[in-house]
């Protein structure tokens, strides 16, 4: 299911901002950054009114066991943040893409948190954020698969229709993106250092030294399968023109399942690139893996 929010209609073209620790605001701090940490404050002391002033329509919250929350349901259950407030050992960060999308990033040792903050007619609102407790290493065993799994979902068919104009750039991003680790190259950013997080393992190396690694891999084993990208189930995006918010869940084979929280945005050049990646993975997620002879999807 997708539906549209707000465009408008500028090019969007990133810029980062680190924010240095601290909770009072600052010169630092700007008005997204402000109601990020009001916004968590309210959250932390279970305050509906006072958190309902920044929360959007839509809004909902992926916690540290892979469970998606609503915003009514994270009330009845008394959720409350993975970090809930800055201090000298939170480091946070905020990186602009367009006019109109704000993702913060607060981290904590093996704790991160993104937020991702959209303009609405009535002001910026936080519409998502995802929750990782990071672990070095899996507490099960994986399956490696013995046969080539190909890439049809997501590379060919998938549970989801875009209709808008982002949504279909934002689309064809990622499916040109998935692939192959030609095009992967291509189509993830890295001109604000950007680092995708995973629920096994934390941040990820950077792109660079992600290339050399897989590189090293294939070298190293230049006979093994060929995997397709994992599979979307379900996908949600919403879409402000500039930029586009994309929520999935996504079965990784011989792995278990994880939610992928995504920016996809256009760069400088007006290429879509995949901006910022949360892998959140599901912990009451099995271990699933694909049955040789798929089925070849349209």
């Amino acid at each position: 299911m997708n539906r549209s929010g707000n465009r408008f209609l500028s090019i969007g073209i990133g810029i980062g901002l680190t924010v240095m620790p601290g909770f009072a605001a600052g010169p630092a701090d700007d008005a997204v950054l402000t109601a990020d940490k009001a916004a968590i404050a309210a959250l932390a002391k279970g305050d509906k009114a006072a958190a309902n002033k920044w929360l959007d329509q839509d809004f909902n919250w992926i916690d540290s066991e892979g469970i998606m929350w609503y915003k009514d349901d994270a009330f009845r259950a008394g959720l409350k943040p993975l970090l809930s407030a800055p201090g000298d050992d939170v480091k946070i960060i905020e990186h602009k893409y367009g006019s109109s999308l704000v993702w913060i990033q607060w981290n904590q040792g093996n704790k991160y948190s993104a937020h991702f903050w959209v303009k609405r007619p009535g002001g910026w609102k936080l519409l998502h954020t995802t929750e990782i407790a990071a672990v070095p290493k899996r507490d099960f065993q994986t399956v490696e698969p013995t046969y080539d799994i190909p890439c049809n979902n997501p590379c060919k068919a998938l549970p989801y229709k875009p209709l808008s104009a982002g949504e279909k750039a934002a689309l064809e991003e990622w499916q040109d993106q998935e692939s192959g680790q030609a095009r992967w190259e291509v189509r993830v950013a890295d001109n604000m250092d950007q680092r995708a997080v995973s629920t096994y393992g934390g941040a990820s190396p950077s792109k660079a030294d992600r290339i050399a690694g897989m590189n090293k891999r294939k070298a190293a084993n230049p006979n093994a399968p060929k995997v397709g990208a994992a599979p979307a189930l379900w996908i949600r995006t919403w879409d402000f023109g500039d930029a586009v918010v994309m929520v999935s869940v996504q079965p990784t084979y011989g792995d278990k399942a994880y939610w992928s929280s995504r920016v996809l945005a256009p760069n400088e050049a007006g290429l879509w690139q995949m901006m910022e990646s949360y892998h959140n993975y599901i912990l009451a997620s099995p271990v699933m893996t694909a049955t040789p002879n798929q089925p070849d999807l349209n």
